[in-house]
């Protein structure tokens, strides 16, 4: 939670820069209203590839977030929910079309719908037609089709968040514009395929290390079939996974510590939130697909202009300062 203020923070100064630079406060309410939708419009609507989309609904789920606290029966009933991938390209006229990461088909075929932009407390994105999105509202996963703007991150990527909550860290979403054609084809696939391939480990196991020395390593093997094919078939179907050390090996209910998060499929491997939080400022949030398993090497970026240090995967920020702490996902075959 510190870790997401001081982003809210870092959010804040860019977004009072901009304003500051632009001289938006000379201007009348209404006319700042204008600018706000145009400006979000245009920005929008001018990523001629148009922008990946990663949408966790919930992500206050931070139960399985202490690897000194002991998992008690029945833990698979406090699982936490995942996210999901899309990619999106918005119409000068109104319309945007998009994929989504439920399935090949959808992730191949476009469906178009229609979107506004208006004004209120904030700059509001509304898909107000029919479309992928709308199949995340419901019970489980409880999404919503209006997204209000909140600014950029460090990285220039759009963050929004919904009217669903009032307090922070309750949802994550991100825009990251589309560079090239050849991402433009490939990355909702690319997606569904690396999720797929996680979710179809038939051993998932998972580590954290730094150099020789070993913070977490699981060793409780959770098979595709039999006893635990319920267990594995909730755990897809909410994209939340949990990886189990049994202190003794002696009952799988009764010495269990672990970590847990949301998680979706990207077009470079895996993307968890809240995290696999080992410590604070060791969160795995972003894993790239390596051969058979799926890395997170942490590294520090400054942001000279917030004065902000941020841990990232190497994969993402691969000029950062590198910190040796190493997350990896593979199958026990």
């Amino acid at each position: 939670m510190k870790q997401y203020g001081i982003y809210l923070l870092a959010l804040f100064i860019v977004a009072f820069s901009s304003c500051k630079e632009d001289g938006v406060f000379s201007l009348s309410p209404s006319e700042r209203s204008a600018l706000s939708i145009s400006d979000l419009r245009k920005e929008l609507t001018d990523a001629t590839h148009g922008w990946k989309v990663v949408y966790f609904s919930k992500t206050d789920s931070t139960i399985f977030s202490d690897v000194t606290a002991k998992i008690g029966r029945g833990y698979e009933y406090d699982y936490g929910v995942g996210g999901h991938y899309f990619h999106m390209k918005f119409d000068p006229k109104g319309t945007v079309r998009m994929r989504a990461d439920y399935d090949e088909a959808s992730a191949a075929e476009f469906k178009e719908s229609e979107f506004e932009i208006k004004q209120n407390t904030y700059t509001q994105l509304s898909f107000t037609t029919y479309n992928y999105l709308h199949n995340l509202v419901n019970d489980v996963f409880s999404g919503a089709p209006d997204f209000l703007y909140v600014g950029k991150d460090l990285d220039g990527n759009l963050i929004f968040k919904t009217p669903s909550y009032a307090e922070p860290a309750r949802e994550y979403i991100r825009f990251e514009k589309v560079t090239s054609p050849e991402d433009e084809q490939a990355v909702v696939t690319k997606a569904v395929e690396n999720r797929a391939f996680f979710e179809q480990m038939r051993y998932p196991q998972m580590k954290i290390q730094k150099g020789d020395r070993i913070y977490f390593s699981t060793n409780v093997v959770i098979s595709q079939d039999n006893l635990f094919e319920e267990w594995v078939q909730k755990s897809i179907k909410r994209r939340y996974r949990v990886f189990l050390y049994d202190k003794t090996l002696l009952s799988l209910k009764e010495n269990l510590i672990g970590l847990g998060s949301g998680y979706t499929g990207t077009d470079k491997g895996l993307s968890f939130h809240t995290g696999l939080r080992y410590s604070k400022d060791a969160i795995f949030y972003d894993f790239e697909r390596v051969g058979d398993t799926f890395v997170c090497e942490l590294v520090r970026v400054y942001d000279p202009k917030t004065r902000i240090w941020r841990y990232k995967s190497k994969h993402l920020a691969p000029n950062g300062e590198p910190t040796g702490m190493v997350a990896k996902i593979w199958n026990e075959k």
